[in-house]
């Protein structure tokens, strides 16, 4: 087979989608937009799919998850077709794209074959500025074209969810109608409109935005929420108020505009880009295994280190690094994103929370409501989203509030709940709201005058977990009523108020624990709270400060453990006893874990 043209002669755009001759293929006919046609990856010529022999799926006509060889630069071998699994950016821009070629077609009540579609009058089409919601139009699209969209990709009860954080996320790919309230339930819109552009690899490159070329962005009235926590350690107060108008991310500096930076800069230093820009190809994770609390115990990660040469471990940070939702301290049932920000659950009731507590202090947060408050739907129970702050003690099996260590905020009737009771308090909230969620705390100095900080006791053995070495702990057991037990002074180090979210059958949110935030708190939310005149300093903090601070206090705790078990080792020989070091038990088998016996020396602590 051989070209009817001479394809060295053609003169193609910047994008090598379009050449000015209108030649492509072994026929050097003109393609349509309409139908299928795929690029060879080495020439770059296009190939209509009716003149190839490879068998390709022609279901949809835009698809980019392949890779074809022609017959002039695969030799004696022939043609050669191959789909790839697909991104979730890829999966996410192909079904807009589709999208947005069905809805001109409609609008003109155009045919495949309409001349317009062809690239001799691609100038003449133009971008098309179409907007498309995740649930109304590409859950539906993508769940019709699994197979021609999402290639060898499996189908998770969650994947939707997964979707929607890649859009969200994906700020160099995808707008949304309504920028200043983006959500993972916006409407979307590719920010390269020209479907002419889309070849093999485009939606895997940064694309500028051009203004002046999009449909001017509508600005609807959003509502702001926040709940104010100001708390002794037997009561919690709130109070919410709705501001009716549209903000712009705001920095947790009161006054300051964010900073702007280029579509290549550090994600972690964009204002909007709360999640990485590779963790949208992630798909949900179930929370990990060793998080179960077999037996009474919990599980948190560690490492050899020789710097410790009488612990031998230390405890270890796994990525991604900053505050999120912790794997390791979150319910089996919940779904938790690659970036750990953004969490889901197929079940009832299942509470996640955030790595860093807080103690003392006034500390600020947001949750994206990505799903929630949904009523009935066919006589079941839709989705649900609770927020707000737990204690370590809270059970992770039922939602916010439920107990007497967590401070919940319902969004079905806008109740807070404390102990599984209900009290008005604010507006309820649904999918697209953003709730902001303030806590005060008083210094342990004021509350308890007496108190003294002591070390805490951290009784932990290291073992190995499937590959992965672990510390292995007995579990705060939470008091029963009428117990007079002073727990500050058996304090792990690891007590205060989390930030907590729970889940309800396919109930989904996304956390911003700063230091921008969306709707920032007013300088002192007490002041204004009392009507009083909101001046001065600031003085809460975002909650993403808190992350280096409770780092440093696990340094402490490690090194003051190594000094400890040193000290109690000298003291050991100086008696002539034999000493007997931990060893690290073996779990990898999967086995039925032993009760294990911690002694109880004092002011000893074990690794």
């Amino acid at each position: 087979m051989s070209f009817s043209y001479d394809p060295n002669k053609l003169t193609w755009n910047e994008t090598h989608t379009i050449n000015e001759e209108h030649q492509y293929c072994y026929c050097g006919e003109d393609k349509y937009l309409t139908e299928v046609s795929v690029q060879c990856c080495e020439c770059l010529n296009w190939f209509h799919a009716r003149c190839i022999k490879a068998s390709i799926d022609k279901t949809i006509p835009i698809f980019t998850n392949y890779r074809f060889r022609c017959n002039f630069c695969n030799g004696p071998e022939g043609e050669s077709f191959k789909r790839n699994q697909a991104g979730w950016k890829e999966i996410g821009g192909c079904a807009i794209a589709n999208l947005m070629l069905q809805q001109h077609m409609t609008d003109h009540q155009a045919s495949k074959d309409d001349p317009r579609y062809l690239s001799e009058n691609a100038n003449k089409l133009g971008p098309l500025n179409y907007y498309f919601n995740k649930n109304e139009h590409l859950r539906p699209f993508v769940d019709k074209n699994w197979s021609s969209l999402c290639t060898e990709r499996s189908r998770t009860a969650t994947w939707w969810a997964t979707l929607g954080s890649c859009l969200y996320s994906t700020k160099d790919l995808f707008v949304a109608k309504d920028e200043h309230n983006r959500s993972a339930s916006s409407n979307f819109c590719l920010v390269d409109p020209n479907l002419w552009n889309i070849r093999p690899g485009h939606f895997g490159t940064s694309h500028s935005r051009n203004p002046s070329k999009l449909h001017k962005e509508s600005t609807h009235s959003h509502s702001r929420r926040v709940i104010n926590d100001s708390e002794t350690h037997e009561d919690i107060s709130m109070v919410s108020h709705s501001k009716r108008q549209v903000t712009p991310l705001q920095s947790s500096e009161q006054g300051m505009t964010p900073p702007t930076h280029s579509m290549h800069s550090n994600p972690k230093n964009t204002v909007i880009a709360l999640i990485e820009a590779n963790s949208s190809n992630t798909e949900f994770g179930q929370s990990g295994e060793q998080n179960n609390l077999r037996h009474g115990f919990k599980y948190l990660p560690c490492q050899g280190d020789k710097l410790f040469p009488f612990m031998q471990y230390r405890n270890s940070e796994l990525p991604p690094y900053g505050l999120r939702l912790s794997k390791e301290d979150a319910s089996l049932s919940v779904w938790i994103s690659g970036d750990q920000l953004t969490t889901t659950t197929e079940y009832g009731f299942s509470m996640a929370r955030a790595n860093c507590p807080v103690k003392e202090g006034k500390w600020f947060y947001e949750v994206f409501i990505d799903r929630g408050g949904e009523g009935k739907i066919d006589g079941k129970d839709g989705a649900h989203v609770r927020v707000g702050w737990a204690r370590r003690e809270g059970n992770r099996n039922s939602p916010v509030g439920s107990d007497a260590y967590s401070y919940g905020f319902r969004d079905l009737t806008g109740h807070k709940v404390h102990q599984s009771r209900l009290s008005r308090f604010g507006e309820p909230f649904k999918t697209g709201d953003v709730i902001g969620l303030y806590i005060s705390l008083p210094p342990l100095n004021k509350v308890y005058p007496d108190y003294q900080l002591k070390c805490p006791k951290r009784r932990r053995i290291p073992i190995l977990f499937k590959g992965d070495t672990i510390f292995e702990y007995k579990d705060y057991k939470p008091t029963n009523e009428r117990t007079n037990e002073d727990t500050l002074t058996e304090d792990d180090g690891s007590l205060g108020y989390y930030p907590t979210v729970s889940m309800f059958r396919g109930g989904t949110c996304t956390l911003n624990f700063g230091p921008y935030f969306r709707y920032p708190p007013p300088l002192d939310p007490e002041l204004e709270k009392k009507n009083n005149n909101n001046c001065g300093a600031r003085k809460w903090r975002p909650m993403s400060e808190r992350y280096m601070e409770h780092i440093a206090e696990d340094v402490l705790y490690d090194i003051i453990d190594e000094i400890e078990l040193w000290d109690w080792m000298m003291s050991q020989k100086k008696k002539s006893l034999p000493i007997k070091r931990p060893t690290i038990v073996d779990l990898s088998d999967g086995g039925i874990m032993k009760k294990r016996k911690f002694n109880d020396i004092e002011g000893m602590s074990y690794i």
